[in-house]
Order: structure tokens, then sequence, then C-alpha cells
């Protein structure tokens, strides 16, 4: 149920919606048509799938160039740091910039319309950035790794502007749950296809000989530039046709500016939080140790991890990736049915610990290069697990938030996720620093899920989760349609009526759908 006083779409070519828009297109269960503004997800996760990806072959590349560097050097430090804790020092950046301005970017969402404004340009950056990191080399590689930390800045930005629009889609955690899936089994098949042919590639290039370091840098350009021409195509459709402009949902309270109101808002939404919904309460704090806490930090770890201790080449990894997506297609099949079977926080609880079991064997099994062949089953079940978990996650959100409240509790909790997302990078990179078997570094993981799981214990019943915001539902439709003005716009249209002398029984001819595709719904 997208917003009554958001701007109508912008007129698409038949012929491009056709070919482009066709394949992401994702049906209302209920009533069985398409909705816009679902396929805007679709295409936007789609294209934030290469873009992921990416960060593992360009991540790779950084840290075999910053060894080679810091080899001719002479010194085992490159700018103070080991190569190995490039990634994370990059992710520790990013989530501390990303923790202390969210608020901030959060009122920008919140007290202005510029909500798709705002998912535009991050889109933009992001896309940008990515294609600067084509020109990976021996003598670019810091100019890459600073674009990689802007990058992973403005896709945590374009995230907050895209949860915005989330709960505008449906208040019903299982049509909520079919979203996600759909959402996340479209990124999954466009980013496995990516990297299948990433791997395609490398391969040929390693049969060249050109040796590891030049195999990885072109392996490197080719996914940024892949990533980037996915990027422009499908960002650019979704954010021009599809998302809609919405209007500021309150102005910015007395007293407050732009620059503070969004941390006076957070207290006062946490302390709100606190105190009425104990569900919610302990689901947000449970999130501080969730492995989304952070973006690209398990990412980080695990391609160092794997480059450094396994000693993989960046073939070897995207064959992992490639496991690992194909996975969480059937993954993301299980976080649906288990849903439905024992409810979204059960289903998140148990996704959970299934991952950290996984990542513990990866730690306590995988003792060097000679282990390397147990690295690819352990994708496999990883791969479950990641397809499993966060749309259980997006789904249980959804379910358990007060209605009308979306935006102020979809930027709690993006803020809640990134209060300690950098921990889990800054203990890999103290531990890697000392000299720490990285084994163990690896297996902080799994900590911080089991963390995570065993506070989810203390939100109580989800049945009864459910029922606390439910009458919120309604109050929020009834408040919505006096502030939005629809019911002035009912009673204007009954007095139309009446001086028609028709009887305002709702049986008037059906507005025109020339020019619209059949089974499309417009979110009006």
């Amino acid at each position: 149920m997208a917003s009554a006083s958001s701007t109508r779409r912008v007129a698409t070519p038949k012929w491009l919606s056709c070919w482009l828009e066709f394949p992401f297109r994702i049906k209302n269960n209920q009533t069985g048509e398409y909705v816009e503004e679902a396929t805007a997800h679709a295409m936007d996760y789609s294209a934030r799938g290469p873009i992921n990806q990416c960060g593992s072959f360009v991540g790779s590349a950084m840290i075999r160039l910053a060894a080679v560097k810091a080899m001719k050097a002479g010194t085992p430090t490159i700018y103070g740091m080991k190569p190995s804790s490039v990634l994370t020092v990059a992710s520790l950046i990013v989530n501390i910039s990303a923790g202390v301005t969210m608020p901030f970017v959060g009122a920008l969402v919140d007290h202005t319309d510029h909500r798709k404004i705002m998912g535009t340009v991050s889109a933009f950056i992001m896309t940008v950035a990515v294609a600067v990191q084509i020109a990976i080399s021996e003598d670019t590689w810091l100019a890459v790794w600073i674009f990689e930390i802007i990058g992973g800045y403005f896709l945590i930005m374009h995230q907050v502007c895209t949860m915005a629009y989330l709960p505008d889609l449906t208040h019903e955690s299982a049509e909520m749950g079919h979203y996600t899936a759909r959402f996340m089994i479209d990124q999954y098949f466009v980013q496995a296809c990516f990297t299948l042919i990433i791997i395609l590639v490398s391969t040929y290039w390693d049969h060249q000989d050109n040796g590891v370091i030049a195999s990885t840098i072109a392996t490197a350009r080719l996914s940024a530039g892949m990533a980037t021409g996915i990027g422009c195509v499908l960002f650019t459709y979704a954010w021009t046709f599809l998302f809609r402009k919405r209007p500021k949902l309150r102005e910015i309270p007395e007293g407050s500016n732009i620059f503070t109101t969004g941390f006076r808002q957070i207290a006062v939404t946490t302390k709100h939080v606190f105190s009425k919904y104990r569900a919610l309460r302990w689901f947000v704090v449970a999130l501080l140790f969730s492995p989304e806490a952070g973006a690209g930090v398990v990412l980080s770890i695990a391609v160092t991890f794997l480059t450094f201790h396994v000693r993989m080449t960046v073939t070897e990894i995207a064959i992992v990736s490639i496991i690992m997506l194909f996975c969480n297609v059937p993954g993301a099949l299980i976080s649906k049915f288990m849903c439905r079977k024992v409810n979204p926080l059960n289903s998140f609880r148990c996704a959970e610990m299934f991952y950290a079991m996984v990542n513990a064997l990866i730690a306590g099994t995988v003792s060097g290069p000679e282990k390397k062949g147990l690295v690819y089953p352990y994708a496999a079940m990883a791969g479950l697990a990641f397809g499993w978990m966060f749309p259980s996650q997006r789904t249980l959100t959804v379910a358990i938030i007060p209605k009308g409240q979306e935006t102020e509790m979809m930027g709690l909790i993006s803020f809640f996720g990134q209060i300690l997302g950098w921990l889990p990078a800054l203990l890999f990179t103290i531990m890697n620093e000392n000299g720490v078997d990285m084994r163990w570094s690896m297996s902080l993981v799994s900590y911080f899920l089991a963390t995570s799981c065993c506070l989810t214990f203390m939100c109580g019943s989800y049945e009864d989760a459910v029922q606390l915001v439910a009458h919120t539902s309604d109050e929020y439709l009834k408040q919505y349609s006096r502030n939005s003005g629809v019911d002035n716009f009912f009673d204007e249209e009954q007095i139309k009526d009446e001086n028609d002398g028709t009887d305002g029984s709702g049986t008037n001819t059906p507005p025109s759908t020339e020019g619209k595709e059949d089974g499309v719904v417009e979110m009006a």
C-alpha cells in the first residue's frame, strides 16, 4: 500500500518495459496483479547483487597488490597496517562513518520530500565508485581502496532509502515474506549469472599463465566493468520509472533543525520502543550482533581468510561465491516456508544458528591450503543460511513494527545495525595485527551470531508481538486518510454524484486503462 500522496509513475516506453521490466515483475498473492514498486525493489536488489559481488574480486586484488607493494618496500606493513588488514580497516571506516551520520540521513528521508532523490543519488555515487575500480593496478590500488570506502558508505545510505519504501508494499507478514523472498531470489540469480561469467573468463586467463597478480587484476577490472553496466541499467530504470516521489512524513519539530532532529528522533523512538514494544526492543538489540550489522564486514573477513589463510586464487574464490549464490535460492524458499510454518521469529533464529554452526566448522576444520576442498561444501551450507536468514529478518521486521511509524522504525533498525557494525572488523584487525591465527579471527562471526540468536529469545511470543501492533494498522489508515485529504476527496465525489443524479453506490464506470499493461497495478 504505497502512499496516496506519492507522485504518479513516469511514463515508460512500452517496448522498454516489455523486455527489461517484465523479468522482475512480482505479483501480489492476494490480488494476482503486478505491483510496480515491488518490481522496483526487485530491480534495485538485482543491481546491488553484482556490486556486492564485485567487492570480493576487487578486494582480493587490493590485498594482493598491497602485499606486493609491502614486499617491494621490504616491510611487513603498508601505510601502517598489514596487507591482510586492508579490507577490514576499510569496513571499519565505512561502518563508523555510517553509524555517526545515518540519523541525519534518516532525518532527510523522514522530514523532507527528497527520499527518491536520495535513493537516486546514492545509487549513482555507488555505481561511479565501482566504475572507478576498473582502473585498479599496482599504482592505483590505494585510490581504489578509497573509492571502495566511498561506495560502501553510500551502499548503506541507499539501503536506508529503499528500506523506507519497503513497508508501503504491504502490512501482511505472509505477503511481505513473499516479496522479500522474491527480491532475494532475483538478486541471487543475477549475482550468480554475473559470477559465472567471471569464472569462465578468469579460468581462460589462468590458462594463459600470465601470473596470479595479472589474472587477479584482470578479473577485478572485468567484474567492476560488468557491475557498473548492470547498475547503470537497473538502477536507472527502477529509480526513473518505478519508485515514486514521497511527501515528507512530518515537519521538523519546533526548536530542532535538519541536522539535530534525526538524533533526537532516534532517542525518542528508542525510548518509545523500549517502553512499549518488548519484542521489537529485544529484536533491535539482537541486530547489534547480526551478520548484516555493518555492510561488507562478513565479506571482507571471508575474502581475507580465503586469500591469505586458505591461499585461494581469485577464480577459486569466485567458485566459492557462485556455490553460495546458487544455494541462496533454495535458502530463500526455505525462509518463505519456515515463515509460514513456524513464524518469522523462529525462522530467523534457526537461520542464525545454522549459519553460526557453518562458520564454526569453517574456522575449526579449514586449517590451511591443504584443507581447501572443505571450503566448497561449507560454501553451499553458508549459501543456504544467507538465503534463509535475510528474508526472515525483513519479514519479521515488518510484522512487529507499529504501523504508521514505519519510517522512524526502519531508521531505528538501520541505526542499531550500525552501532556495533564496526566491532567484528575491529576485533579481526586487532587479532590479525598481533599475529593471532586467522581461524580464531574467522570464528568471531559465530560468536556474534550466537549472541544475536540468544537475545531474540527475550522477544517473547511472536503472536503477542504481532497482536500488540495490530491495532496500529487501522489507526494509521484513519489518520493517513485525514492527513492526505482522501476523506475530502470522497466527500467531493459524493457531492458530485448527487449533483449528477447518481446514487453514489460505486457502480460508476471504472477508470480507463488505456495505455496501461494488463495486470499491472499502479500504487497510488
